[in-house]
Order: structure tokens, then sequence, then C-alpha cells
């Protein structure tokens, strides 16, 4: 079975695509993220029925209630040392889920360009949500009508649009371009 460690943004991506991270139990794979990552988010923006948009505090059991995604607390030493270098170029949720990734063998998840080129210069294997979403999509036919849907909510309440050289972005476009 295939595990994955999430950062904090694409945690953030797939919460405000999906609207909350219940459908991760689609997979039949394991989740996970660290502390210091699962801490970065605080907060979410959501619409309100007049369609204004407002920040709203997160509460993190009410996110744990819809997947209880395995939280690292402790780290081990090369952990600990991995994550402290990763640190000076990177944030630390992401260097942390890094380095989690690294040395237990785990597919690391980010949106963020240098977190994955980090990722990618050590070796381990990383996706993006839009990997996630892409694949969630594909499991059910009749999901693939959501996806315009569900990237505008990512593009509005999580204010990410993937990178012009981003593996997705054609992907990306192609999806946006049907709603506009």
């Amino acid at each position: 079975m295939t595990h994955y460690c999430l950062d904090a943004c694409s945690i953030i991506n797939l919460f405000c695509g999906w609207g909350g991270i219940q459908d991760l139990h689609s997979f039949g794979m394991s989740w996970s993220t660290t502390t210091t990552a699962l801490d970065e988010f605080k907060e979410v923006r959501i619409r309100q029925a007049d369609g204004t948009i407002v920040r709203s505090p997160l509460d993190q059991q009410v996110l744990l209630q819809q997947f209880p995604l395995l939280i690292h607390s402790e780290l081990t030493q090369d952990e600990l040392a991995t994550a402290a270098a990763l640190s000076e170029q990177i944030d630390d949720g992401e260097a942390e889920c890094i380095a989690v990734a690294h040395h237990r063998s785990l597919v690391f998840v980010s949106d963020d360009v240098p977190a994955i080129a980090a990722a990618t210069n050590l070796g381990v294997s990383a996706v993006s949500s839009l990997d996630l979403i892409s694949q969630w999509a594909d499991l059910e036919p009749s999901r693939l009508a959501k996806l315009p849907e569900i990237l505008v909510r990512i593009e509005t309440l999580a204010r990410y649009v993937p990178h012009r050289n981003h593996a997705r972005r054609s992907w990306w476009d192609g999806i946006r371009c049907s709603t506009d």
C-alpha cells in the first residue's frame, strides 16, 4: 500500500477543492502529515451564501474527523537533521514532510515548486494535489463533471493556480477553460 505525507499547501488545496479532506477515503491508501505542517493550516477561506469570501478559523479536530490523517509528531534524529538542512531552502512544514517521506519511504505531496524540487533532489517520490484530484476523478467517471467546480474552488479559496511549467498545467487550463 502506498503511504503519502501531505504538506500544508496540499491539504489546503484538497480541502478547498473538495470542501474537506473526506475524499481521501476514495483512494484506500494511507495518508499522513507532520504536526508542523498541520499547524500551518489554521484558517480557510469560505464562500458565503451571498458570494463573498471570508476567512474562517479551522478546527483541526473537525479536519481529522473528515479523514484520520496519521500525524508524525515526533521525528527521529535523522529526520530532524534532514528537516533542519531543508529548512534553509523551504518552509519548516514542507521540510519536515520531506524528511519524513525520505526516511520512511513515503510519497511526498506538495504544490510548492521549491519543495517538490527539494524532495526530488533527495530522491523522494513527489506528487501534487492536482495529481491526486485527477486520480480521484479517474476512479469514478461521474466525478469528471465535478472537476471544473473543484478547480474554481482551489483557485478562489486556496488562491492556487499551478505554475506555467507544472506537469498538470495544460490539464488545469483545459478544465478551467470549460468554466469561463
